[in-house]
């Protein structure tokens, strides 16, 4: 492994964009250094890209490009790449569906050599070797109930994994036109978790939401999850069993982008769009904030946008947030902008211009 060039408490920013991976890096979260990766070229297609801390920060990157998908790695803080022995593959997609990788997640702190990849059409993959081998898990689409699935804009993909800490069991998916699935056996079986409380309606929906914008679980009490979906903001308290609507005083229930302070976990971050054309709602871009698990909302917005430069559209992995206390939140645009707050979003500032369409923002601190 090569030697970590960077001092503790360094924030490393990756943007995955239309055209490479893009790595930020700050020691105070002020000034910041922006750099490409080697995996820097027109039609790497970076959906998604995280450093593993279980690993010595191993970094994976899913890379997908016309018409194929490639999991790369590297070792060397993005200057290296390599492809791992058995890579992810993939059956011939159906109509309206490409092989795409969207997501990738480090395993539990007490199982260092796992990792987690989602894929579209729907695929749960796992390593048990620090990312050198991948296997699909064949039950998901066997048991998963997949005639009640829907085929959105995307097809359907598995764009969140939650591997509860506690209970080594027990996963949670969140699927882009199929909603919320759960394990309880390691993956041997799985359940549509879709319920809403009732009495309830939600924009026309009754008792099932069946897509799943984004899915988090809670860092301290593991049976209350967060989701943003097509009809809403929801919260469960019961492992998913059944949801409740938190869209309350926004003035959208559609979006995509979802994160929450891992320090204090009940202070979420979303934003909301109009569901017609996807841009911000209004003349200004708005970072929702709740601190009591979605509530109540306050709009954050010093030193966004406003007026015509407001309309930047946020994708699903465009917002995280990092470990520091309090804690940064980050925002990336299709427009290929890049804002943050050190303050838990008090005050924002443009740290990243001119880059590509960002995909996805992940943030870790060394």
């Amino acid at each position: 492994m090569a030697t970590i060039p960077y001092p503790p408490g360094t924030v490393l920013l990756l943007a995955g964009t239309e055209q490479g991976l893009f790595l930020l890096t700050s020691g105070d979260r002020v000034r910041w250094d922006l750099q490409a990766t080697s995996l820097r070229q027109e039609g790497a297609n970076i959906f998604y890209a995280m450093f593993d801390p279980h690993n010595h920060y191993r970094l994976f990157a899913a890379d997908n490009r016309h018409g194929a998908a490639f999991l790369r790695y590297s070792d060397d803080f993005g200057v290296n790449w390599r492809e791992p022995k058995q890579s992810i593959t993939f059956d011939e997609p159906g109509p309206n569906q490409q092989a795409e990788i969207w997501y990738i997640e480090p395993g539990r702190p007490d199982d260092p050599r796992t990792l987690y990849a989602g894929t579209g059409p729907v695929g749960l993959w796992l390593s048990h070797d620090s990312g050198i081998t991948w296997q699909r898990n064949a039950s998901l689409e066997e048991k998963a109930r997949r005639e009640q699935w829907e085929n959105g804009d995307v097809g359907t993909c598995v764009h969140s994994i939650v591997a509860d800490p506690q209970r080594p069991a027990r996963m949670w998916l969140g699927i882009s036109g199929a909603g919320s699935v759960r394990t309880d056996d390691n993956g041997i079986n799985w359940q549509v978790i879709n319920q809403l409380q009732q009495p309830q309606q939600v924009e026309g929906w009754d008792t099932i939401c069946t897509s799943t914008h984004r899915l988090l679980q809670h860092t301290y009490r593991p049976d209350t999850l967060y989701q943003q979906s097509r009809c809403g903001l929801f919260r469960s308290t019961n492992a998913g069993d059944s949801w409740t609507g938190i869209s309350h005083g926004l003035p959208s229930t559609f979006g995509f982008a979802l994160t929450m302070d891992p320090n204090r976990p009940d202070t979420l971050f979303t934003m909301v769009v109009d569901k017609n054309d996807r841009f911000p709602i209004g003349d200004q871009l708005t970072v929702y904030r709740s601190h009591n698990g979605g509530e109540h909302w306050e709009g954050c917005t010093r030193g966004l946008p406003a007026g015509e430069q407001a309309r930047q559209k946020v994708l699903r992995h465009g917002m995280c947030t990092d470990g520091h206390d309090p804690c940064g939140i980050y925002v990336g645009t299709r427009n290929g902008n890049i804002f943050a707050s050190a303050d838990n979003g008090d005050r924002w500032r443009l740290i990243g211009s001119g880059l590509p369409t960002i995909y996805s923002l992940t943030a870790t601190v060394l």
